[in-house]
């Protein structure tokens, strides 16, 4: 009976799921919900205890419940078509992806891959972005994107857009692997710039680079990035691992997801 009443109407909605179970420092497990029921951690009690999913190996309860984690931001942080994130998180299977978007609607938490995430969904992304270890990087959860916008803008949209990149450019600080606009040799370029390497004096490896015709052409590429800031430390992943020809291969990838086939 309880869960056909909505989750905002029997929760608060603007805290993360699970704020009303209590630490017992006591015992191990130690979380306790309203049940009684003892879970070794927040995300044991979403995966296991909401969603009902068995735990399996510590490696595999990582894994699923960061694809989780990154399927729900994708779908909250900005409004894209459905190829690029089969693309991009689903290898490509329509399959798997259209599975999981089955299974996110049937739990009530969005309206599939191309839906919304419902109250309970944020909830749950607020939760499992709140409870990343130690060593991986912050989810942009609530930061402010960009209207899209096509040709030249005539200076139009130009403060606006700044104001939105200095906010994303201070978070991004604290990733492993971020997107920065410098000057590569005379004009305007884009750097994928990873953590700093080195014993003795640790020095920033720049992973990938783009150069373009003027300020313009940047920004737009860089407000694509923005939107997708949430994956900057998976395309770090693949430039560090496969290099800069690989990422780029995969950008083009995404990038023309999508797209419909000119005809004559």
């Amino acid at each position: 009976m309880e869960r056909s009443i909505p989750y905002e109407q029997r929760r608060n909605a603007n805290l993360p799921f699970g704020y009303w179970c209590t630490a017992d420092p006591d015992g191990y497990p130690h979380l306790v919900d309203e049940t009684g029921t003892r879970w070794a951690s927040l995300r044991d009690y979403i995966w296991c205890g909401r969603l009902g999913m068995h735990r399996g190996s510590d490696w595999q309860f990582e894994q699923q419940t960061e694809l989780l984690l990154a399927v729900l931001a994708a779908i909250d942080r900005r409004t894209i078509y459905i190829e690029e994130k089969v693309t991009d998180l689903f290898c490509g299977s329509w399959n798997v992806a259209h599975h999981y978007g089955s299974w996110l609607a049937g739990h009530e938490l969005s309206g599939g891959l191309a839906g919304s995430l419902t109250p309970e969904g944020h909830a749950i992304l607020v939760a499992l972005a709140s409870t990343r270890s130690a060593g991986s990087a912050p989810i942009p959860v609530g930061l402010p994107t960009i209207a899209p916008w096509r040709g030249l803008d005539r200076g139009e949209t130009r403060d606006e857009c700044e104001r939105i990149f200095k906010v994303n450019e201070a978070f991004a600080a604290r990733l492993p692997g971020r997107f920065l606009r410098e000057q590569i040799g005379d004009g305007p370029g884009i750097k994928l710039v990873g953590e700093p390497e080195g014993a003795n004096i640790p020095l920033a490896r720049v992973l990938w680079t783009m150069e373009f015709a003027d300020d313009h052409a940047r920004d737009r590429l860089f407000a694509w990035l923005i939107h997708r800031l949430d994956r900057w430390e998976a395309w770090t992943t693949i430039a560090r691992r496969d290099g800069a020809q690989a990422l780029t291969e995969h950008f083009l990838h995404l990038r023309f997801a999508d797209e419909p086939i000119e005809r004559a």
